[in-house]
């Protein structure tokens, strides 16, 4: 009698802690958020680190391109230094020796003429006097080296560069750059899908964990009810005691399945929370259901849209325009270089030769021979060319077996879900026969266990089913890269 007294009590308490502990909880499920998938991916996008990461690759090769730009115009440098000879600069006097005699020979010729009446040379001719100068001079040494009395001297110079003709390299380099550019777009886009269809897969996930929860949680509490009254049962002697037994491992059963399940669905919301990168102290939880719709798939439309969307063929596109541009950039080394040039000399006077204020001009550059080099570099990037190619046309057979894959992986899971509705109800009303059968006497307790775990079964299988369903049709959405399309029959 004692021993029932106590075990009454800490069936007591232990149903008063049950009590706490759903009171409690409900309590912390009030403070969290209900979020829709579509709450959910645009927390995902604001968030997630890859996306950001990605969109910082669009801001560098946006400025890339701008710098691109830049080749058209041009270049203006500030030249300047400071130069310390070691010894002064010499004039090597013996290599001009000639034109130094032709110059003293005319200056003295103009002398003569001007003044040779002062100087007792009257009557002598210009050129007879430049002759016999010449000849004088002629027969001197050879004069001493002169010497430049500056062996220090500053330097400054603008100068400015404008190209005119590259044989369209700078073109090229700019398409080039616009292609990066529309590549780095064409990644974000497939990063924002991969996050979308990484979001919804683990949102589908979390719902159907919770709804799995919930029925084992149903399963559980009909197994301890069934327990209980197993337990009058075989105290009034009406069900021997091995039936008792059973229902206890039964609900052994039902509670292991039920705290795996938990611990599934702890799993879950810590997946959704990496993905949308949410604070731990963010509280929040998923919608309770998803209803079940039919959706009309046409594969041709969905072909179509893959291959007008599916971000694999817009980069491979964007390959093709760089391969393109590449083998732009190898012909334009077999043309010239035309560049106009220009510089003004801000220090002029501090210098042994004294250059002009300005100079200008146009130069041009082409190259004779460097090894082959370019020859064979214009022949890689006609393999790449060819490559790129090649590479589309994978693709495109590779994105028509996957789009095909997904829609008939979508149509079996549809029709798996509605062959097993029916399993369901009728899993469903053979356990309340059972029930009520076993309440009124009549049937056994392992026909109550076996009818529940029956049920148990198909209604998990229909829950996996309908998940499993949507999951499909957001892999064929994802396919077609539309994958935030399936988010509008969801949210209904």
């Amino acid at each position: 009698m004692k021993d029932r007294v106590r075990t009454k009590r800490k069936a007591g308490f232990a149903k008063m802690t049950f009590l706490l502990m759903v009171i409690l909880t409900s309590y912390a499920k009030a403070q969290e958020k209900v979020i829709s998938i579509s709450e959910a991916l645009e927390l995902s996008y604001s968030n997630n680190s890859k996306i950001k990461q990605y969109n910082e690759r669009i801001q560098q090769k946006v400025n890339e391109d701008k710098a691109a730009k830049g080749n058209f115009l041009p270049s203006i440098n500030l030249l300047g230094g400071y130069t310390y000879l070691s010894e002064n600069i010499e004039v090597n006097t013996s290599q001009i020796s000639s034109s130094l005699d032709e110059l003293g020979a005319k200056y003295g010729a103009a002398f003569v003429t001007a003044y040779g009446d002062e100087i007792g040379l009257s009557g002598v001719s210009t050129e007879s006097a430049f002759s016999t100068l010449s000849s004088v001079l002629g027969q001197f040494p050879a004069y001493p080296n002169m010497e430049v009395d500056n062996q220090q001297f500053p330097t400054a110079a603008l100068v400015a560069t404008q190209p005119l003709f590259t044989g369209g390299k700078i073109i090229a380099a700019k398409k080039y750059a616009k292609a990066e550019l529309n590549s780095a777009n064409i990644e974000f886009t497939q990063v924002k899908d991969d996050i979308a269809n990484e979001l919804i897969e683990r949102y589908l996930n979390l719902v159907l964990i919770k709804q799995v929860v919930q029925t084992r949680e149903a399963v559980y509490n009909g197994m301890l009810k069934h327990k209980e009254q197993a337990e009058r049962a075989v105290q009034l002697e009406i069900l021997p005691k091995h039936e008792l037994l059973r229902a206890q491992v039964a609900v052994a059963n039902a509670q292991k399945d039920l705290n795996n399940d938990l611990n599934k669905e702890t799993l879950a919301i810590m997946a959704l929370r990496s993905t949308m990168n949410v604070p731990d102290d963010f509280q929040f939880k998923v919608m309770d259901s998803i209803a079940y719709r039919d959706l009309y798939l046409d594969f041709g439309a969905l072909l179509n849209t893959a291959y007008e969307k599916q971000p694999i063929l817009g980069l491979i596109g964007q390959k093709e325009e760089m391969a393109k541009q590449a083998l732009a950039l190898e012909k334009s080394k077999f043309m010239p270089n035309i560049a106009a040039f220009g510089s003004y000399n801000i220090v002029r006077d501090e210098l042994s030769i004294i250059p002009p204020k300005f100079i200008v001009g146009v130069q041009a550059q082409i190259n004779i021979f460097n090894g082959f080099k370019d020859i064979h570099q214009f022949k890689a990037k006609k393999h790449l060319q060819k490559e790129v190619k090649n590479a589309k046309e994978y693709a495109l057979q590779q994105i028509h077996l996957l789009v095909q894959s997904n829609y008939v992986n979508a149509l079996n899971q549809q029709k798996l879900y509605n062959s097993l509705s029916a399993t369901v109800a009728l899993a469903k009303e053979n356990l309340r026969i059972n029930t009520r059968r076993f309440e009124e006497g009549l049937g056994k307790s392992i026909d109550v266990i076996d009818a529940t775990l029956l049920y148990k079964k198909s209604k998990i299988e229909q829950l996996v089913a309908l998940n499993e369903y949507y999951q499909a049709i957001a892999n064929l959405y994802t396919s077609t890269g539309e994958p935030e399309k399936i988010i509008p029959f969801i949210n209904k």
